[in-house]
């Protein structure tokens, strides 16, 4: 479908190197002659050039050195939106610099023919004042006429869309075997960290509906577990409901908790899960998302867990960034655990809708009429519910063949098209494209993420959405425990060696001298 033209994005569309700039050569030449015309006019009492002849050396002289000092300076590949005081008084300079400079010229090439000195002084004013004034007005209507088309702020917004993923991508629902996961967990204790995040919180929720024996619920964030408890304590549940703060980090902390509650089921859902924001924060998101889940596995072993859910993310397949390299390990040392224990890593797309995504993000710029940042046309992700994903966890819970479980989530979506959608559903009669902007690759992110390693044998499964993954484990307990000991001395603040550590981390096996695969032991 044709889209209807728009001459200010057309002109100055972002994705065009500077836009409408190279087409202001014409206009900046017309105000460097009506300069000499200014200057003759004061000078002589007539707008014409008597003298053109005399002068045309000395008008050819003047005028090629501002072009070469204009051009030079790049304005011409720059958006008159992107010039700030800076830029301004950069131009400003070289424009007084060709002034001086043509002067120079003209004395030395044709000194008989130099045009009166009040002339030249009225055409660097007139040249200095137009050109970047053409600039001034130039920003100042576009950024008008951009207020202008652009949607209202959200006083204008009678409601906010309520957008929910099966608008955007069709997908049959997904259907859980309640009964047997009610037998499963009716004299069984659950501990659920991360509670109080999207992925737990929704976790919990559709835990109190199955009746589990006791429900404890973990988190670090006061803030979160209030919300949490307040929303299911006005819930019907006939079993023990705990609400714990306590960090998954603190092996003290943890141990005490679960001696005291002793669960039969661990789902371990904790995790920093923000790709630039822990590109520079390596130490914290390899404590958080690898260590803790190797204290939380072990404590799981010593206190005799029937079994331990993992919750990783497809960005541990073949990770660019610190946090998926933190938890592709995590999921490495999960692999290890004993027979004794059922271990399952469960792994996600993005979750639609959650704390800090991209919908929540793009939502708050379309409410506040500002355009979509979207950081590269080719960008793409799977995207699943935090309904589907947890319901994914729980079904896991009653398989036992494979080590590895994802969900069949349909395609990846292009993160601009999902911008267009919701331009569309939040201003019908408003031009998409006019509301995205793009901003750029964030440091570790990749255009398309993958579900799979290479090795990974895919396998269906007795559930219509849920795919079974095996592989060898690639490494055993000791080798990673050896990787880990020399990234937790990186870790140090001391040693001032986070870029040392992220790209230790992002290297695609432990160390050398203990990257040897084996069976786990």
């Amino acid at each position: 479908m044709s889209r209807p033209f728009n001459l200010t994005r057309s002109v100055f569309d972002e994705k065009a190197p500077g836009g409408l700039s190279p087409f202001l050569l014409l206009p900046d030449f017309f105000i460097l002659y009506f300069g000499l015309l200014v200057g003759h006019k004061l000078r002589f009492g007539t707008w014409l050039l008597p003298h053109i002849t005399d002068w045309s050396l000395s008008i050819f002289i003047i005028l090629g050195v501002y072009v070469v000092a204009l051009w030079s300076s790049g304005l011409y590949t720059m958006d008159p939106r992107e010039m700030h005081l800076d830029e301004f008084i950069d131009v400003g300079g070289r424009l007084v610099g060709a002034w001086t400079a043509s002067i120079a010229f003209t004395y030395v090439t044709d000194p008989a023919n130099l045009p009166p000195r009040g002339m030249m002084v009225t055409h660097g004013l007139v040249t200095l004042v137009g050109v970047l004034g053409l600039r001034a007005l130039l920003r100042r209507t576009l950024e008008y006429a951009h207020r202008s088309s652009a949607p209202e702020k959200k006083t204008s917004l009678p409601s906010r869309p309520n957008i929910q993923l099966s608008d955007l991508v069709a997908r049959d629902p997904i259907h859980i075997d309640r009964s047997a996961l009610r037998d499963f967990f009716s004299n069984r204790t659950v501990l659920v960290t991360g509670a109080g995040g999207s992925i737990g919180s929704e976790l919990s929720a559709q835990l109190l509906d199955l009746n589990p024996f006791r429900l404890v619920l973990v988190d670090v964030s006061e803030h979160n577990l209030y919300h949490l408890e307040r929303s299911l304590r006005t819930r019907s549940y006939d079993g023990d409901l705990e609400f714990c703060i306590a960090d998954v980090r603190d092996e003290t902390v943890i141990n005490g908790l679960m001696t005291r509650e002793q669960p039969d089921v661990v789902l371990h859902t904790a995790a920093y899960k923000h790709v630039p924001l822990m590109e520079r924060h390596p130490a914290e998101a390899f404590r958080n998302n690898t260590m803790a889940t190797v204290h939380l596995l072990r404590l799981s072993e010593q206190h005799d867990v029937e079994q331990f859910t993992f919750v990783s993310t497809d960005k541990a397949v073949e990770p660019t960034s610190v946090l998926g390299a933190t938890k592709q390990l995590a999921e490495w040392y999960v692999q290890t655990a004993p027979p004794s224990m059922h271990s399952t890593t469960v792994r996600f797309g993005n979750v639609f809708g959650s704390q800090g995504s991209v919908i929540p993000h793009f939502e708050e710029k379309l409410a506040a009429g500002h355009a979509l940042p979207v950081t590269h046309p080719d960008m793409e992700r799977y995207f699943m519910t935090s309904d589907e994903a947890c319901r994914l966890i729980l079904q896991t819970l009653l398989f036992n063949d494979h080590p590895v479980h994802i969900l069949k989530m349909g395609d990846p979506v292009r993160i601009q098209w999902l911008a267009e959608q919701l331009v569309e559903r939040y201003y019908p009669h408003v031009d998409p494209e006019s509301m995205i902007e793009f901003v750029g690759r964030r440091p570790g992110e990749k255009l398309s993420e993958q579900l799979t390693h290479a090795n990974e044998t895919v396998h269906s499964t007795s559930h219509p959405s849920i795919l079974g993954l095996d592989a060898p484990v690639p490494y055993s307990r000791r080798t990673l425990e050896a990787h880990f000991h020399q990234l937790q001395a990186l870790c140090d603040p001391a040693q001032g060696a986070r870029e040392q550590l992220r790209q230790r981390l992002l290297s695609s096996s432990p160390e050398a001298s203990f990257s040897s695969p084996h069976s786990a032991s």
